[in-house]
């Protein structure tokens, strides 16, 4: 996959997501007994809209294609009729809000887990253990060198070699050091200089192993397999969020927009199954994000329903629209200097 289209699926994966979330919301929304009045895929002025003559929902596209939004009838608390007219949000009792506020983040796991029992079931892929590059990353020092993917590498330096291990063993213990590879492409041997950069005390010049389609499991066998991955993604990922949170991160690092496509982008490259794992992963991640108790999230929302409950008394308008709107400036300022960060450190 060329460069522009592997940037073009890597958008739209991540819109999908986001889309979809969203779509969740949505279908909560009406089941609970709300009006929608807009679902949106994409932010800022509609390019394209088409108003349902049954329901009455203005679908749109927007000039932004990543993301979506879905705008429900009374979720404005200073919108007119929102606690008085009986398809408004804030006129349905609690349960039922916590269900469409709750739906758009269970929509994202269910993804995740249809991703990836989809993938067990196909066959997971499996790495293969011959010194075959399965795909050349770009603009690093085996792309300048002129390999490709489905090169096999007969000899380093002279030195045979017939194992996928003995080929990373080699680079990683030459970092800076011009390596001459006895390369075979297409039936044809040729000689390859390439000098592994230096990552610490390591050499790396930018391949990944080849894989093979394993064999696919049962779709029961898949189901169970494919929970406990969730589970475990979810788990690892909370304990990443703790170090982020508590100091003692080490490497973690928080990721942005221009992060997560660039992973994407990355994925497209190499395959649709990597690219569909990680589309998985990052709708796990989507799940998470939003269940977050902050203002503006789903979480936060969450959060203030909870104590509804608690309370038996409803947080004051004024100071449910104050903390959301807040909430959605500094989370947006957060996304801002993240992806400034990654656009202009890397």
């Amino acid at each position: 996959m060329n460069p522009t289209m592997s940037l073009i699926v890597a958008i739209f994966g991540i819109g999908l997501l986001i889309a979809l979330h969203e779509l969740g919301h949505l279908w909560a929304a009406r089941l609970m007994g709300m009006r929608v009045l807009r679902y949106s895929v994409g932010f800022f002025w509609p390019i394209m809209k088409w108003t349902s003559k049954r329901s009455g929902i203005v679908w749109q596209v927007g000039a932004l294609p990543l993301g979506g939004f879905v705008q429900i009838k009374g979720m404005n608390p200073f919108e007119e009729g929102a606690f008085e007219d009986e398809d408004s949000y804030q006129a349905k009792p609690a349960w039922r809000r916590a269900f469409v506020i709750l739906a758009g983040p269970a929509t994202n796991f269910a993804l995740a887990f249809l991703v990836f029992w989809g993938l067990f079931v196909a066959g997971s892929p499996e790495p293969v253990d011959e010194p075959v590059m399965g795909s050349v990353v770009r603009d690093r020092p085996a792309d300048a060198a002129g390999l490709r993917d489905g090169d096999r590498v007969l000899a380093v330096d002279g030195d045979g070699i017939s194992t996928w291990r003995e080929l990373v063993a080699r680079i990683h213990a030459s970092p800076e050091r011009r390596l001459t590879l006895l390369v075979e492409r297409g039936g044809e041997r040729f000689e390859v200089g390439v000098t592994p950069g230096a990552h610490g005390e390591i050499g790396l010049i930018g391949i990944e192993q080849a894989f093979r389609r394993g064999e696919g499991l049962g779709p029961g066998t898949a189901a169970r397999v494919s929970l406990v991955k969730c589970g475990l993604i979810v788990g690892g990922s909370l304990q990443a969020l703790a170090s982020l949170v508590t100091g003692s991160a080490g490497n973690v690092q928080a990721v942005g927009p221009v992060g997560i496509v660039r992973m994407a982008r990355t994925a497209a490259e190499t395959g649709v199954d990597r690219f569909l794992d990680l589309m998985g992963l990052l709708s796990l991640m989507l799940f998470i994000f939003n269940l977050l108790p902050l203002p503006a999230l789903d979480g936060g929302r969450g959060l203030l329903i909870l104590w509804e409950g608690i309370s038996r008394r409803r947080v004051a308008p004024r100071v449910d629209a104050l903390v959301n709107t807040i909430g959605f400036f500094l989370l947006i300022g957060l996304i801002l200097v993240i992806s400034l960060k990654e656009i202009v450190f890397g």
